[in-house]
């Protein structure tokens, strides 16, 4: 947990310089992000370390590699950056939360607003898709256990995430996948092993969803999500889509956590902040909210 050990106070600029070398791993390029130098970025560590007496950095010939410790107080530096930004009226993300499910919206650089609205996982019994009604029977099934025989009818449309020092990787993507629907085979493949902020679709996207990953991987919990996004059609230019998305948090049989997300391209979603001249009508080809060869 991020806790200061001392009277002295963490600052935003710690903060910033953490969450920028934690992802870059880089001291130059964390620098460029910053833009400010190398030494302010080192102070800011060295600073942050002593206030929390832990290391959170070891640099074995110039490579900066997160700690244990630094690992593990990752997450929680960015949720309150986040909020800290909030607070600030300085990030383009709003966030609210009802009941205890949140709301997202965020307009990126081009002025294109995306949403996620977060749906009670009891809404899958009464009007959830066939697709995600199966995803669910079939993890609980499945007992969690990614390879578990139970899951293997819905691993073609599942993405599969391990959690590694510097972000989210990816494990497997299924070739009926939403994903691979959506941004196109070829482009998908490429993306195995390699980190989420690495799929070229954006950091602002990836980080307007992440958010919603950690805590389903460290509670192995599931949530549902309604999702607006403009996203790169096959490579192209970005188009608004609509979708579901289920979290279920996983276990590989080396019995360390992973996340399992089945997305579903739909026009059933429910979004209190779009309107309903936004909505995009997905073409039927794409629809993915009764396949037929997983539902019968």
């Amino acid at each position: 947990m991020l806790q200061s050990k001392n009277n002295t106070g963490v600052t935003i600029a710690m903060l910033r310089a953490f969450i920028c070398l934690s992802k870059t791993l880089n001291l130059s390029k964390a620098c460029e992000e910053l833009g400010t130098t190398r030494q302010t970025v080192r102070r800011h560590i060295t600073d942050l370390e002593v206030i929390l007496q832990e290391q959170l950095f070891e640099v074995v010939d110039r490579q900066y590699n997160l700690t244990s410790q630094g690992y593990d107080a990752i997450d929680e530096a960015k949720a309150l950056l986040l909020r800290l930004d909030l607070w600030a009226g300085q990030s383009s993300l709003k966030k609210n939360s009802s009941g205890g499910l949140e709301k997202l919206q965020y307009t990126d650089a081009n002025q294109r607003t995306f949403h996620s609205q977060q749906h009670p996982v009891s809404q899958l019994a009464f009007k959830g898709l066939p697709i995600m009604k199966k995803a669910f029977a079939a993890w609980g099934n499945a007992e969690t256990q990614i390879e578990h025989e139970a899951l293997a009818k819905i691993r073609p449309y599942t993405l599969i995430f391990r959690k590694g020092p510097a972000g989210w990787v990816f494990v497997d993507i299924g070739q009926k996948s939403a994903y691979a629907q959506w941004f196109g085979w070829a482009w998908s493949k490429s993306a195995i092993g390699k980190l989420l902020d690495e799929d070229n679709i954006g950091d602002e996207y990836n980080d307007f969803v992440a958010g919603a990953y950690s805590r389903i991987y460290d509670e192995g919990g599931v949530r549902l999500d309604h999702i607006y996004a403009h996203l790169p059609k096959d490579g192209g230019e970005p188009q608004p889509g609509t979708f579901q998305r289920l979290l279920l948090g996983g276990v590989f049989p080396d019995g360390t956590p992973g996340l399992i997300l089945l997305a579903a391209i739909t026009d059933q979603v429910e979004i209190d902040a779009l309107a309903e001249a936004d909505r995009p009508h997905m073409a039927p080809h794409l629809i993915m909210d009764s396949p037929s060869d997983l539902c019968k």
